[in-house]
């Protein structure tokens, strides 16, 4: 595709990006867009999405919109080293990045926002790729046409007015595509069968997002309990902090210097289902010299009171995480002057306005002309905001750690004996039965997503090999090779892909029916030739052998034994006919007399023989009496 504003470098796992694109920016000269327009369209959709995610807890990262002008983009290109020279045709779009890490729900629920904004605004087109690639497109494989492939469709999967569209029209610039994307959609909008498994997917949502939730019982030092009754959405970095911690990290665990166990309330928090996964199943109970002491494992309470020193022992390393940045931030301060960092600043400024020169920027500007003067002031903004956010912007495990910190330095004592409530006024915990599945179950759950593998084989009745066989033969090779798929003709094909170029399709189905017709032939041979070895399966059972292919192949058999029997006779009365042919012959030739017939057959035998073939008037005169 010409002109892709798609950054193409590997992607780190467990990432979504989102690419927004409203109907301005592509409809109007997108050279000329601001940062102020993309962010009056983001608070719009903040304000959209806000029902859906003011309690909605996130897994890692929330959902953050950030608007990208051309010149913005060009400049990072600078800034990172990484021009390239498509980049300058990039459109004015929102960008958003998310970690969803283990939890997928976090993936789902944004592709589900996304889908509602692109209904909601008119005009607006957005991309979703995350680690894997076209993602949406992964979702709906099995119904999408043949001449989808990931060669095909890379870069080329848009959303609009909540639903799919792939371009397949090449050697035109973006902004036509976008273009062509909202006044003619019918042109790449996918199948209807393809939409519908993608609604099927989002359309949980939004009364998944309370199904997702679950409640638990924590035993927790009071200060961490008034932390998260202020700030509930901690509780993701909170546990992945304790669950990704190696032994190292935990040391500072020992001390709890900022949530002492000496006081703690019952309370209940909430969390997702997988961020309480993640902490069940974390084998850290605390460090016993710390002074947990932790109930027996029989008692009902044991859960509660481990799972507060995970939530305890999360916030303690997050508050000495940042507390250890921020000393970090003032030692290299104070130990650098405030001339010696003017100096290496304006040296780095210098050469970031260098590469700016070197890619054409100022565009042959004058030096001192207003253009250009206009254009240095964005460039210096550009690159001391970026110097000044670099940390903020790149290490979002900082973030979470500076919110802890921020938190528990503004709790009040008051704040904590306000809170304190008796352990008997609290709402039950909800059951955790839904972490273990019987087998069941997980049959159950595979059906709901992926259909029930005995009832497709029914759906359609199978061919016979003979069919297959003539299907297959009546079918016209390209280069690629003949395509066949059971159930669907050439025909069809070529009526709902008119460019197929004959993409290898896999059915598990199929394949298992046509080995076992091959498996069920029966290999000619003498009876017991297989016997003890492994090849003797190829004959299949005793109860296989009535088989409509077994009798054909024992007719077939009987019929071409008995043409050669019939031959070999055939050949045997010749053979014998030229013999006597040729003995006569020679007697005759003999007259009786010696030579190599009479010779082999004696002189008795040899005269009476010619005796009997020849006339009197034609004996010769040794025997004539």
């Amino acid at each position: 595709m010409a002109n892709l504003p798609i950054i193409h470098k590997t992607r780190e796992d467990d990432v979504l990006e989102c690419f927004l694109y409203p109907k301005f920016c592509y409809a109007l000269n997108t050279d000329n867009i601001t940062e102020a327009q993309l962010n009056e369209e983001i608070a719009r959709y903040y304000q959209e999405i806000a029902p859906y995610t003011t309690d909605y807890i996130w897994h890692r990262d929330a959902l953050v919109f950030r608007p990208r002008t051309k010149q913005a983009m060009m400049l990072e290109r600078i800034l990172d080293n990484s021009m390239v020279i498509e980049d300058y045709q990039t459109v004015a779009h929102i960008y958003a990045t998310l970690h969803f890490d283990e939890d997928i729900g976090d993936e789902w629920f944004t592709v589900f926002l996304i889908y509602k904004l692109t209904k909601v605004f008119d005009g607006l087109v957005a991309r979703l790729v995350d680690s894997d690639g076209e993602f949406l497109l992964i979702e709906a494989a099995n119904a999408l046409p043949l001449w989808a492939n990931p060669e095909t469709c890379q870069d080329r999967v848009f959303i609009h007015d909540g639903l799919l569209h792939i371009i397949r029209e090449k050697g035109k610039s973006f902004v036509n595509l976008l273009n062509n994307i909202n006044r003619i959609p019918q042109n790449s909008r996918v199948s209807d069968k393809v939409q519908s498994i993608l609604n099927k997917r989002i359309d949980i949502y939004p009364e998944e997002i309370c199904k997702r939730k679950h409640k638990a019982r924590a035993f927790l030092p009071e200060k961490a309990a008034s932390i998260l009754r202020q700030e509930p959405g901690l509780i993701g970095p909170i546990i992945r902090t304790i669950c990704h911690s190696d032994p190292f990290e935990r040391k500072v665990c020992r001390a709890m210097r900022y949530f002492p166990p000496e006081q703690r309330t019952m309370v209940n928090v909430k969390m997702t289902k997988c961020l309480y996964a993640l902490a069940s199943h974390s084998r850290y109970t605390g460090d016993p010299r710390t002074g947990w002491n932790l109930p027996p494992a029989t008692s009902s309470k044991y859960n509660a009171y481990v799972l507060g020193v995970k939530i305890a022992c999360g916030l303690e390393m997050l508050v000495a995480r940042a507390n250890e940045e921020r000393r970090k931030r003032a030692k290299n301060a104070a130990g650098i002057d405030n001339e010696g960092k003017s100096i290496s600043n304006e040296h780095s400024l210098n050469a970031f306005l260098s590469r700016l020169e070197a890619s054409g920027y100022f565009k042959d500007l004058l030096e001192g002309s207003q253009e250009r003067e206009k254009l240095s002031v964005i460039a210096k903004d550009y690159f001391l905001k970026h110097l000044n956010l670099d940390d903020t912007l790149l290490h979002n495990d900082k973030t979470d750690a500076e919110k802890v910190l921020e938190a528990w330095e503004n709790i009040q004592t008051n704040d904590v004996e306000m809170y304190a409530q008796d352990e008997g006024t609290l709402s039950p915990a909800d059951s955790d039965s839904w972490l273990n599945i019987d087998p069941a179950q997980l049959e159950m759950l595979l059906n709901q997503q992926w259909g029930n593998s005995k009832d497709k084989k029914h759906e359609h009745e199978p061919l016979s090999l003979r069919e297959k066989v003539q299907a297959f033969l009546n079918q016209n090779s390209d280069i690629d090779g003949v395509q066949f798929v059971e159930g669907q003709s050439a025909d069809d094909n070529t009526r709902h892909d008119p460019d197929d170029n004959g993409r290898i399709e896999f059915d598990a189905d199929v394949f298992d029916s046509t080995l076992r017709d091959i498996l069920d032939l029966v290999v000619p041979g003498g009876e017991g030739e297989f016997e003890g070895s492994s090849e003797g399966s190829l004959g299949g059972d005793d109860e296989d052998k009535g088989g409509e292919m077994d009798k054909y192949m024992r007719l077939l058999d009987s019929q071409l034994q008995a043409e050669l029997v019939k031959e070999e006779e055939h050949i045997d009365n010749k053979h014998t006919d030229i013999v006597e042919t040729n003995l006569m012959e020679s007697i005759q030739g003999e007259s009786g007399g010696s030579g190599p017939t009479g010779n082999i057959i004696g002189g008795p035998i040899r005269r009476l023989m010619h005796l009997q073939l020849q006339s009197p008037t034609k004996v010769p005169p040794d025997l004539q009496s």
